[in-house]
């Protein structure tokens, strides 16, 4: 499946893989998730009170907010009364009202949900999917004048999957609110690597992620800023690759675009790298060739374990 990933660069700076099915993934435990998931959920901290805190830079919590286009209305679908204008949003509140704010997210009960705190001192709040079906504490707000501006928050979508043009313009658009770096794998791995979609100017540190992650996170030897494509295979043991596959010397070798714009294989097994000049060579010279199931398959069940 699809799965995002987050590290830290050599200059503290803080970046998402977003990993499409065929991998290559890091190797070993990690959890599977997706990029709105990790910037939203992983990147915040329980804090005291009814709030979670996403700790931003009033520069990177500026640059995320989009006015809101959707109406502020409620309509009636199959589960019941719904308003969209409160899906995927950040609010900036009266924080002198800040108490009937707290009122009304107590008269909400979801599991391990609450608003993320992005700035008190701006009173911007997440609260996707928190009001969203909840009338009773909406008109509460309303009636008290809490809510002072509503904005679209940042909602990552797969770039390059869209021909029409518009379609494209709002998901690049929308990944820009972003404030760190995120790269892309494409599904065809032996044709590219990681391509950075998301360059920005006031990228997220390892200093403002909560200590828990801060301690598990692991570094790549690079500076995002200077990398715009990127082999995860050429810094770190990887799995959890399909693709054309090569066989020498009794073992698999995956074949991976490299970041240098030519190809390479690797072995899962030993973390092991042929470039594609020298695989070349060793199929011309009948020492590799690639992976046949009637004549190999016995080769991946001994690679499975």
């Amino acid at each position: 499946m699809s799965t995002a990933w987050y590290c830290v660069d050599e200059d503290g700076n803080v970046g998402i893989f977003d990993i499409d099915d065929n991998g290559p993934v890091p190797a070993g435990d990690y959890k599977q998730n997706c990029v709105n998931e990790v910037f939203w959920d992983d990147f915040s901290a329980e804090s005291e009170g009814s709030f979670r805190t996403l700790n931003l830079s009033e520069e990177q919590v500026i640059q995320m907010l989009e006015p809101c286009e959707f109406q502020d209305v409620w309509t009636q679908d199959e589960f019941g009364l719904a308003n969209y204008s409160w899906m995927n949003v950040i609010i900036k509140i009266d924080m002198s009202k800040i108490d009937v704010f707290k009122r009304a997210v107590s008269l909400i009960k979801k599991r391990n949900a609450s608003p993320i705190c992005l700035s008190k001192e701006l009173g911007l709040f997440y609260v996707d999917l928190y009001f969203y079906d909840n009338k009773k504490a909406v008109d509460l707000l309303e009636k008290n004048q809490v809510v002072l501006a509503k904005y679209n928050a940042p909602d990552y979508e797969t770039p390059f999957e869209e021909d029409d043009d518009d379609e494209k313009e709002r998901i690049e658009k929308n990944i820009k609110k972003f404030p760190l770096f995120i790269y892309h794998q494409d599904y065809a791995v032996s044709r590219y690597p990681a391509i950075r979609v998301r360059n920005p100017k006031h990228p997220i540190r390892i200093e403002q992620l909560p200590k828990k992650i801060q301690e598990e996170i692991k570094k790549v030897p690079i500076s995002f800023k200077d990398c715009e494509r990127i082999q995860l295979a050429e810094l770190m043991p990887v799995d959890s690759i399909w693709s054309i596959r090569y066989v020498y010397n009794k073992r698999i070798w995956w074949q991976l675009a490299s970041s240098d714009g030519g190809k390479l294989f690797y072995n899962e097994a030993t973390n092991s790298i042929i470039h594609g000049d020298e695989m070349d060579k060793l199929v011309a010279d009948g020492k590799a060739e690639e992976w046949d199931y009637h004549k190999n398959y016995e080769l991946e069940e001994e690679e499975d374990g």
